[in-house]
Formats: C-alpha cells, sequence, structure tokens
C-alpha cells in the first residue's frame, strides 16, 4: 500500500519566544497559527529538532507545551510519522477556547464585537420579530430553565437563544455575522460557566434572568429596552470572564 505525501508545514512560520512563560507562549503561538488558518487541520508540524531550533527552546520546554495540545486533541500524534494538526468537528472549538485561555486581547475584541452586534440586534428583534420568532425563544429559555444543573444543555441553548435574536432581525447581513460568532459564543459561555466561583448553577439562574429579560422586552416591542437589557447582560458575563482570566494568570 502506498502512503499519500505529507506536506509539513514551513518551520519558518515559528518565530522564537521569551523564557517567559516558556510553555504559555508556545501554546499561543501554535493557537495563532491555527486561528489564521496557516496552520490547518491535517498539516504536519516540522520536526522536534527543527521546531527547537526555531523556537529557540530546549526539548522539554517544548515537549511540556505540546502535551496539553495533544490532550485536547488540538495536535494529533502519530508515531513516526509526527505530530499533525488534528482533524475533525472539535478542531475549530478547541482552537478558540484555547484561544479564551491564552489571550487577552482576543477576549477584548470578542466582548467589544459582542456589545456591538448584539445590543443592536436585539433593539431590531423588538421592532421585527414574529410571532414564530418570539415563540422560538421562549422554547429556548424553557430549555435554559429545565437545564441550570447541566452546562451543556443549557449553553447550548443560550448559544441558540442569541442567534434566534439576530434572525429576528430579519437582516440577513446581521445574521450572518451572529452566526460567524457562534463558536466563540460556545467557548465564551462554557468558560464563564464551569470555572466561575459562585458555581454554574448559580450562575446559570442569574444568566437566565437576565435573558428572560431580554426577551421580556422584545415582547413588549420596546427597542431601547432589549438594547439596554441585552447590554447588561454582555456586561455581566464579561465583567465574569475577566475576572476569571485574572485568576487564571494569577495560577500561573
Amino acid at each position: 500500500m502506498t502512503n499519500n505525501p505529507v506536506d509539513e508545514v514551513d518551520a519558518e512560520q515559528f518565530s522564537q519566544v521569551s523564557r517567559k512563560s516558556l510553555s504559555d507562549a508556545i501554546v499561543q503561538q501554535i493557537v495563532d497559527l491555527i486561528s489564521t488558518n496557516a496552520l490547518k487541520p491535517g498539516d504536519r508540524l516540522p520536526p522536534e529538532r527543527t521546531l527547537c531550533k526555531t523556537l529557540g527552546v530546549g526539548r522539554t520546554s517544548l515537549r511540556e507545551a505540546l502535551k496539553p495540545l495533544l490532550t485536547m486533541g488540538i495536535l494529533e500524534g502519530r508515531g513516526s510519522a509526527g505530530t499533525f494538526v488534528a482533524e475533525g468537528g472539535q478542531f475549530l472549538e478547541k482552537t478558540l477556547e484555547w484561544g479564551l485561555k491564552f489571550d487577552p486581547k482576543q477576549v477584548e475584541d470578542i466582548i467589544e464585537t459582542r456589545m456591538m452586534l448584539e445590543t443592536h440586534a436585539a433593539y431590531w428583534a423588538a421592532i421585527r420579530a414574529t410571532p414564530e420568532d418570539l415563540s422560538d425563544m421562549d422554547q429556548s429559555l424553557a430549555v435554559m430553565r429545565n437545564s441550570l444543573n447541566d452546562v451543556a444543555v443549557f449553553r447550548d441553548a443560550d448559544v441558540k437563544f442569541h442567534v434566534q435574536i439576530a434572525q429576528a432581525t430579519q437582516n440577513s447581513i446581521l445574521i450572518s455575522l451572529v452566526n460567524m460568532m457562534r463558536q466563540y459564543f460556545v467557548s465564551w459561555i462554557q468558560e464563564r460557566l464551569s470555572a466561575n466561583p459562585i458555581g454554574p448553577t448559580e450562575l446559570a439562574e442569574i444568566s437566565l434572568i437576565e435573558h428572560q429579560a431580554i426577551l421580556d422586552k422584545i415582547i413588549e416591542r420596546d427597542g431601547d429596552g432589549a438594547r439596554n437589557a441585552m447590554a447588561a447582560h454582555i456586561g455581566t458575563a464579561s465583567t465574569d470572564l475577566r475576572a476569571h482570566m485574572r485568576d487564571t494568570d494569577t495560577d500561573k
């Protein structure tokens, strides 16, 4: 049986890292290359010796950095064939999750983008939502209400609710933009619910109240009220996420 040739990533895409937090710096560099599509699913990383030389680190530091990426399934070891960027449905989700863990600038960009997009989406949803839109949003809140102790189910219904608000604007461009952000929402909500010190159930209850306030204003056709309710929700969630990142940095 003949093996198909495999393209290997050019080591020149990597650059030397500083001695401070070597593993984190290597992880962030790999995540950035994946996020920008410089590294694609199925690509083979350069040999260990080449990577060490390019990054300016020893084998121990490199292996320490690659270990969590291999564990999470972002990278895949194939024995003597080398280390590859993993393929599969969880690839993007895991990449974005690590981006939230390691890149404060990306977190601030996401917060800013959500505030711009979703507050306006809530406003126009209040003006344009059809009875079917309102029913869909209400059903998502019902799922959230019944899954306060199930992070995964609550998270998925939470994301669905935000997408449904965008759909209720009847604006195809805004719907596309919010859908592009969808995976960021998944990682954001997962991080917030699973890492908050007050506990996922208590936090889910707070989140449910905030979502209900948004829907109430949309049902009332109160555009300004819906926009303000969404801004308040994103503000609370942003504060929680920033606090979690500060705690993560302190633990390093």
